[in-house]
């Protein structure tokens, strides 16, 4: 019999144990080939304004997942192999060579990868249309253009060359795992144990520092803490995560073992014994599922905020659905023929002078993030009627306001409570009066070109005016452009409306913005990170997922006499099913919650760099969290699926 029919006679006898393996090689070549189909669809890149932008996120993220892959594929071989130690050791004793054997695994595992290869493929060509429909979908505010089904054959190639390699290199990897296999071990695996791990409690208290030390830094509302020190946070946590799986865990294992109340129910000796045995081989790789169960939910949840939040970011830039400033006697009549042509209804239109003003005042200095004098900076400076009618007619929810003569609302794009608490309170010098900043707001919507704004009441306003002290051009006697501003219907599915309006404001005024434009570039840009988000974790979560499968089948073969002992000693059904999943609960479970806390201070970093200018709201930290949940919900869920798995596979094996 030869080496091809006895490895195809291996796979069918051993259908079962394949079949997850299968789905793990076939997901691998799906998911490569989709990101491959992606980069080289010409309908796709054409759609996308910002192609290099796409080309190089997608070509990016493809290499992370790569090497992710291959990582993954070559633990679950090593893994599926050293579950086989049985079978192995008949080959052996047989007379087969290691160099025979590790021949016959070689050409299993190229069967077995090649049919994944095609199927993978197959599957990639039927969905790729669809999945560049939920990319455009996601990623254009209002995509028009025609998508044809298309098949890549330059993405075929790649695949094909990239996975045979691997596939090669996972054949390679098996001989090297077979020519340290010795007989009379691979007769005693099901019977020898790995020795109980005591843990140290030393290098646990270490892991809880690391740890603890990155989640203080990555904690810090201050960015100018946490950027320069991501790196060191990373570091810190991912040291801390294996130290805490390597030595730590077995210690709170100890612990448990010392409470004899609860130790000594049947379930929970039985479970808690084999869970600590098997600590010294199973706590690398949870450690590592841990680690890249953060970096999956990370990116998930970072994807899913920033596309959730992209159009209330996109008022809080723009403010309107469009503005203009200049040209306006020009412009207003090719602007409501255009509001015409496309049937599209003007909700308000308001045309304000601009004004601006130099009060003295002191200095105000916050380190490394602001500095405000009245020697080189102006206000941008309304009165409060007219901010309140700015305030109306603009899509933020920001409210109108009631200013007392002498006080003012000063307002600032990027503020913060260093920056507020410095501001308030300080005294505006004009030439006949003071008026005190008694009021604080973060926004952008009535800055139109200025950096400070501030907002007196109309008395005030129309006396300093009079007097000089606000003025409405600059020292040469120019005078600021006036700005108009408007709200009207499906702002943000209007496309070749805000082409039309673009190609009329263009180079004919100081400055103009329309919210689509902007909306489009974000959703562009958030949309592709929040679908490479959802894809990147998804393949994370069933990779990750998949190898504590393997790892808990190889385990289940090799503990298969312990549970033939304890049934003739009387453990019945109920009880061992109870064990069984006592026994896997923890391997699933303390990976996932230990990646989901990591991913917790990760998203609080991530808010206090990027999140807190984006989402307008007093803690923007809760929105975060609020959008994260949702991912961390969704992971749990496909986690747990995993769970019920291989509890069914290790039933089935012990018995």
């Amino acid at each position: 019999m030869n080496l091809f029919i006895l490895a195809w006679r291996n796979i069918k006898r051993n259908f079962d144990k394949y079949k997850m393996y299968f789905f793990s090689l076939s997901f691998s070549v799906f998911t490569t080939y989709s990101f491959l189909a992606l980069m080289h669809n010409e309908y796709v890149k054409m759609a996308f304004t910002y192609d290099d932008r796409y080309q190089s996120l997608l070509t990016g993220f493809g290499i992370v997942i790569m090497v992710f892959v291959m990582f993954f594929l070559l633990s679950s071989n090593s893994s599926f192999i050293k579950a086989r130690k049985k079978e192995i050791s008949t080959y052996s004793l047989l007379g087969m060579t290691n160099a025979k054997i590790g021949q016959l695994l070689f050409t299993e595992t190229m069967i077995v990868g090649l049919a994944a290869l095609v199927i993978g493929i197959c599957i990639g060509v039927f969905f790729s249309k669809l999945i560049a429909m939920i990319l455009l979908d996601i990623s254009l505010a209002a995509f028009t253009g025609e998508l044809a089904f298309t098949i890549a054959p330059r993405s075929i190639y790649i695949t094909a060359i990239l996975f045979i390699a691997v596939f090669g290199i996972m054949g390679l990897s098996g001989l090297r795992v077979i020519s340290k296999f010795e007989l009379v071990d691979l007769f005693k695996a099901e019977k020898v144990a790995e020795g109980r791990s005591k843990g140290s409690l030393i290098v646990l208290l270490i892991s809880l520092v690391l740890v603890g030390t990155g989640y203080y830094l990555a904690s810090s509302p201050e960015p100018a803490v946490v950027v320069p020190a991501s790196i060191p946070v990373l570091v810190l946590v991912i040291l801390g995560t294996y130290l805490f799986f390597w030595e730590g865990l077995a210690v709170i294992l100890n612990i448990i073992k010392k409470r004899k109340g609860r130790y000594y129910r049947a379930a929970n000796l039985i479970s808690i014994s084999a869970f600590s045995h098997r600590m010294r081989t199973i706590g690398a790789v949870m450690a590592t599922i841990a680690v890249l169960s953060a970096v999956a939910t990370t990116g998930i949840a970072t994807g899913y905020t920033l596309y959730s939040n992209t159009e209330k970011n996109t008022y809080e830039v723009i403010g309107y659905d469009m503005y203009f400033y200049g040209g306006q006697e020009e412009l207003l009549g090719d602007i409501e023929k255009a509001f015409d042509t496309h049937n599209t209804r003007i909700i308000q239109e308001f045309t304000t002078q601009r004004y601006t003003c130099k009060p003295q005042m002191d200095d105000s200095i916050v380190t490394g993030a602001y500095r405000i004098s009245s020697q080189t900076d102006y206000f941008r400076v309304y009165s409060q009627s007219v901010y309140n009618k700015l305030v109306t007619i603009s899509r933020t929810n920001n409210k109108p306001v009631d200013i007392k003569s002498g006080q003012a609302l000063y307002i600032y794009p990027f503020m913060t409570d260093d920056i507020a608490q410095e501001i308030n309170g300080q005294e505006l010098a004009f030439s006949d009066r003071k008026i005190t900043v008694t009021s604080i707001l973060r926004a952008n919507f009535v800055s139109f070109g200025a950096i400070h704004t501030i907002v007196i009441n109309d008395n005030d306003f129309n006396a300093l005016i009079k007097r000089g002290d606000i003025m409405d051009g600059d020292n040469g006697g120019t005078p600021y452009d006036a700005v108009t501003v408007f709200t009207y219907e499906n702002p943000l599915r209007s496309a070749e409306l805000n082409h039309d309006l673009s190609l009329i404001l263009s180079g004919k005024t100081g400055n103009f913005r329309t919210a689509y434009s902007n909306f489009d570039e974000s959703l562009q840009v958030f949309g592709l990170i929040c679908f490479i988000g959802f894809f990147m974790s998804a393949v994370f979560i069933l990779m990750t997922a998949s190898l504590l499968y393997f790892k808990q089948v190889m385990a289940a073969e090799e503990e298969r006499h312990q549970y033939r002992m304890l049934r003739k000693i009387g453990m019945d059904d109920l009880l061992e099913r109870r064990v069984i999943s006592s026994r896997l609960l923890p391997v699933f479970f303390i990976p996932l919650a230990v990646g989901i806390i990591h991913s917790i201070f990760a998203m609080k970093a991530a808010d206090t760099i990027v999140f807190s200018n984006m989402i307008p709201v007093g803690n923007s930290y809760l929105t975060v969290l609020a959008c994260s949940s949702v991912m961390y919900g969704l992971y749990a869920l496909v986690y747990g699926v995993f769970y019920f798995i291989t509890r069914e596979q290790y039933s089935r094996i012990v018995k």
